[in-house]
């Protein structure tokens, strides 16, 4: 094949697969049908039955995406999602309720949506959180799992729980080696000398306090920068801090933060390292992942996994 026919075949074949990519494109997002009430839907896979009966349980996987942005999923979560069917409540509302009241067992559905239906006010937040434009649209899939009696979903229910806590219990287990490994090295590259608890916290207390430890139910105030192990910081209370690290809000107050201690207010790894310091005592808390926030991460500035540092003042502690 001489140098002519070669662009000739290349530019065909080109043609061919964008071509082949629109029409994919095409039927994946733009065949969709509407309802009565303007919700645009599309049947992935039909299901081969049965519908499912009142007073039953449908078992949905669900999941909300904004282009390849996964903003929640069922799957993710590790179980699918229980809803009663109920026809009375299964309402004709162009959104996911809607969507619901269409499915058979086996369905596969998308449909798209205005993310107000969704989030409603809170929108604005999750939008900004994870750096979406507000008039996203949603994209909602929908998976009917099973359908099932009351007695015997909870039959399933209990079996599902129990292998989902192993399951977590095995990871973060295997996640907290981990990150152990990654906060003794940081330590030992900083020539940082510090303690460590049961659950894997690490820390040096800087400079102690007086009197009492405060107790679970307390009320303490806290002053604190939170930093990766890569030095940058994603938060403080502390406003010097704030304008010397970038990170500085105009509109937020910066003052000690108050919570109830023991209470599950705060990540584990603050509510065990705040229990260890006195009033007046300054500390730095060196978090595995397993203490703070996981594979989940936290508001786009904290990646899954991620080993935390935080320098913390205990300022007051209350009844």
């Amino acid at each position: 094949m001489n140098r002519k026919k070669r662009l000739v075949y290349f530019i065909i074949c080109l043609s061919l697969v964008i071509a082949g990519g629109y029409v994919v494109y095409a039927y994946a997002y733009k065949s969709f049908k509407k309802t009565a009430t303007g919700l645009a839907y599309r049947v992935v896979r039909q299901g081969a039955g049965p519908r499912p009966k009142e007073g039953e349980i449908m078992l949905i996987n669900m999941s909300y995406k904004v282009g390849n942005k996964v903003l929640f999923s069922t799957e993710e979560q590790g179980m699918p999602m229980a809803i009663p069917y109920n026809k009375d409540e299964l309402e004709q509302d162009g959104g996911i309720m809607e969507a619901v009241s269409m499915l058979q067992k086996g369905d596969k559905l998308l449909c798209k949506l205005d993310p107000t239906k969704v989030f409603g006010e809170s929108w604005a937040y999750v939008a900004q959180q994870n750096r979406l434009k507000q008039d996203s649209q949603l994209l909602l899939h929908l998976h009917l799992q099973d359908v099932m009696t009351k007695e015997k979903h909870q039959e399933w229910e209990t079996q599902q729980i129990t292998m989902l806590q192993q399951k977590q219990q095995e990871e973060a287990a295997k996640q907290l080696q981990e990150d152990t490994k990654i906060i003794t090295n940081y330590l030992a590259e900083q020539q940082i000398k510090a303690q460590t608890t049961p659950s894997g916290l690490f820390y040096v207390i800087d400079k102690p306090g007086k009197g009492e430890h405060p107790k679970k139910g307390n009320t303490v105030k806290v002053n604190y920068t939170g930093k990766l192990l890569d030095g940058k910081v994603f938060d403080t209370s502390v406003e010097s801090a704030a304008k010397e690290h970038g990170v500085h809000n105009p509109q937020r107050p910066y003052e000690p933060i108050g919570f109830k201690l023991g209470v599950g207010q705060v990540i584990q790894g603050w509510d065990e390292g705040i229990s260890l310091l006195q009033k007046g005592s300054k500390a730095r808390l060196f978090i595995p992942s397993t203490l703070a926030y996981g594979k989940q991460g936290a508001g786009g500035l904290i990646p899954e996994n991620a080993v935390l540092t935080f320098e913390v003042e205990l300022v007051d502690i209350q009844q």
